[in-house]
């Protein structure tokens, strides 16, 4: 039996509105109680879910920033991070200024981004994320600057393609400027940034290590091309019916899409 369940948010836990239906999170609950590993696997960072563990106060841990860490709520502690080394993630955010993006860079579970003076977000970063990352983004005039102050390694960096922008031409300029980064895209206006090696899949591998469970033990649930990595690495992978067709390719099976409470229907069948 699956002893960890692993679980995109966007397009796949939560519906289209954001929200959770109850009946999921009785059956989260449920199984929460049998001893079950509920694992909340994202791009947020560990300060960006206070309303999914409103909702879900049974959680314990969280897979963040797509991959590079992994958060201990009742320890108030990281188990596990993989970050952009400092000088790295400052020639990356010298290197964006000349494409068309707007750049975020997360530290601690903090983010900075495109801003003004009076640290307000850009009005661009305010149409296009995520809008419960919002009251987390310190707006700021330089991007670079700002986080060379900081003097630490960064979790992950964020890019939100202009307008006009192809962002499949962005990700092919950077994979090519920076083989040393892993680069990959969970909406149709975000790049995702980490260090090479590190995604959703490593990151559930060495949860599940730290954990002493089997990798066989692990169920994972996504929708978007950087949940693949999980879904290739669980023991089973199911795969949302509102999913990418390059991620449909990778389930071990199809449930229905996230407003019809996919996650629910596997779960109340598998246990």
């Amino acid at each position: 039996m699956y002893r960890v369940v692993a679980l995109d948010l966007d397009g796949t836990l939560y519906r289209d509105d954001k929200t959770i239906s109850e009946e999921t999170i009785n059956e989260l609950k449920r199984i929460s109680d049998l001893g079950v590993i509920i694992l909340p696997s994202t791009g947020r960072t560990h300060l960006e879910l206070s309303v999914l563990l409103d909702r879900l106060p049974f959680l314990r841990y969280a897979l963040c920033c797509n991959g590079g860490a992994v958060y201990d709520y009742l320890e108030n502690r990281y188990i596990y991070e993989e970050t952009i080394p400092y000088g790295l993630a400052l020639e990356v955010l010298e290197y964006v200024k000349k494409l068309p993006v707007y750049e975020t860079a997360v530290i601690d579970g903090r983010r900075i981004g495109k801003g003004d003076e009076k640290g307000e977000v850009c009005e661009y970063i305010r149409k296009v994320a995520v809008k419960g990352v919002l009251p987390n983004i310190q707006g700021v005039t330089d991007v670079k600057e700002a986080y060379a102050e900081r003097h630490l390694d960064a979790q992950k960096l964020l890019l939100y393609p202009a307008e006009n922008a192809d962002k499949e031409e962005v990700i092919a300029d950077l994979r090519s400027a920076f083989p040393q980064l892993e680069i990959s895209s969970s909406g149709a206006k975000l790049i995702e940034v980490n260090i090479k090696g590190v995604d959703k899949g490593k990151a559930l591998k060495d949860f599940c290590r730290l954990m002493n469970i089997p990798i066989e033990e692990s169920i994972a649930f996504g929708d978007a091309e950087n949940d693949i990595s999980m879904l290739d690495a669980a023991g089973m992978a199911v795969v949302m019916e509102n999913s990418t067709p390059e991620t449909r390719k990778h389930a071990d099976r199809i449930c229905p899409s996230n407003n019809d409470d996919g996650v629910r229907k596997v779960i109340k069948e598998l246990w």
